[in-house]
């Protein structure tokens, strides 16, 4: 009998001497919107911090003050300015690409950062986001003269311009944006999972966190599924922390 994604999962973590560090980015986040409530709830039954990359130009003026009242375990990124797309036609989407002014972009870094601090004060993290996980050596040259101490975006990527900040990458999405915006599917998420923990626990890196990116605005019945079962399965067997340990962790 073929064992479960699942049991191949709880096998390698039963490997690890001490639990391995997971850590989630949900991405998108603009309001208390039905769908990021739900993944507030979700998280706080299992103890789970998030770090809610927020967009600065569209955030909603109530989303503050029901993040205050709703969860002390949700900390603040800057995912760019407005998540618009500035690249030329036939590239790849990026706000925030070499095909833009350098004092344009970091104008807009300065900008995101401060909108942020402000609305959500100490829940604000000086971590930017690119929107769809791509910076260009001129936005990354700015990060730290804007105030910022941490990118995040999605491993593996080349961030060997990047001076002056921590990199704290996540590693495995759990959406298939070219396959319909869908959930990926159990096998193939949890595969994922299970090979980087084995690799770091191979290469003796078992301080690295592993970082899982959501995106609750187009989460559907199977994704939700599956990350409430994450959470319920990974007790005991892992640690889930925060941005703030996520980050430590890489300096």
């Amino acid at each position: 009998m073929t064992d479960s994604p699942w049991q191949i999962l709880d096998s390698e973590l039963a490997r690890w001497p001490t639990p391995p560090t997971l850590w989630l980015r949900d991405d998108d986040a603009v309001g208390p919107a039905p769908a990021f409530a739900r993944l507030a709830d979700l998280c706080a039954r299992h103890a789970a911090p998030v770090c809610a990359a927020v967009i600065p130009a569209r955030l909603e003026d109530t989303f503050a003050g029901w993040l205050d009242r709703r969860s002390d375990a949700i900390a603040v990124a800057v995912h760019g300015i407005a998540h618009t797309n500035h690249a030329p036609s036939g590239e790849k989407k990026s706000e925030f690409g070499d095909h833009r002014p350098a004092a344009v972009m970091a104008a807009e870094l300065v900008e995101g950062r401060k909108r942020v601090t402000e609305a959500f004060g100490a829940k604000a993290r000086a971590v930017f986001v690119p929107p769809w996980n791509r910076i260009g050596t001129r936005a990354a040259a700015a990060l730290g003269p804007a105030g910022y101490t941490a990118l995040s975006a999605k491993a593996p990527k080349s961030h060997d311009s990047v001076t002056g900040v921590t990199v704290a990458d996540v590693h495995i999405d759990i959406i298939d944006w070219r396959g319909g915006r869908v959930f990926r599917g159990e096998s193939a998420v949890l595969e994922e999972v299970r090979g980087r923990l084995e690799k770091l626990r191979r290469e003796n890196k078992r301080g690295e966190p592993t970082g899982i990116l959501t995106h609750h605005a187009v989460h559907d019945a199977a994704g939700w599924t599956f990350l409430e079962n994450l959470l319920e399965r990974t007790v005991g067997g892992a640690r889930w922390v925060s941005v703030d340990d996520a980050v430590a962790a890489q300096r």
